[in-house]
């Protein structure tokens, strides 16, 4: 990468990319810890509340299970809708930097840290895609997984 003139806005715009870019790094750390601790909380409650019920089940269980993962998910959903909003203002501050200075070198093509179709959407839409994402897979799977248990259980076919 050939060497450009730096000015002051500049390296305040740089630095302010560097945290930026930090603080998106610790919430998508938050974000995997998050499935790591629903998961840990959920067969931790799961296993509680069979032992109280004499280890038969009992439909406490699949409402304490939809109850901890949808909790988990929105929790986890707001880490990620900030992910994404913190990532289009980073790219506000690169075409601040590429603005001051035409120089192909600074912003290539395909350079954008994200698409401007995530973070220009209507708010109705990012909020849909806040919370149905390749990310959220797992709680849907589990709300999935745990409606099938539970109507199993209400028809007799496990018990």
């Amino acid at each position: 990468m050939a060497d450009y003139e730096r000015t002051v806005e500049d390296d305040l715009d740089w630095s302010l990319l560097d945290q930026l870019h930090a603080v998106v790094l610790q919430i998508g750390t938050f974000c995997f810890r998050t499935k790591q601790v629903c998961l840990t909380v959920l067969v931790g409650v799961v296993g509680v509340i069979a032992t109280f019920t004499s280890d038969k089940l009992d439909q406490s269980i699949f409402v304490a299970a939809a109850v901890i993962t949808v909790s988990f998910w929105f929790l986890d959903s707001v880490g990620y809708y900030y992910q994404v909003k913190l990532r289009g203002i980073m790219d506000g501050v690169r075409d601040r930097i590429h603005k001051r200075h035409a120089d192909s070198v600074l912003r290539g093509p395909n350079s954008e840290v994200i698409s401007d179709t995530r973070t220009e959407r209507p708010v109705g839409h990012r909020l849909f895609d806040t919370f149905f994402n390749h990310s959220m897979w797992l709680y849907l799977f589990l709300i999935v997984l745990d409606i099938l248990l539970c109507a199993c259980f209400a028809a007799g076919v496990i018990g």
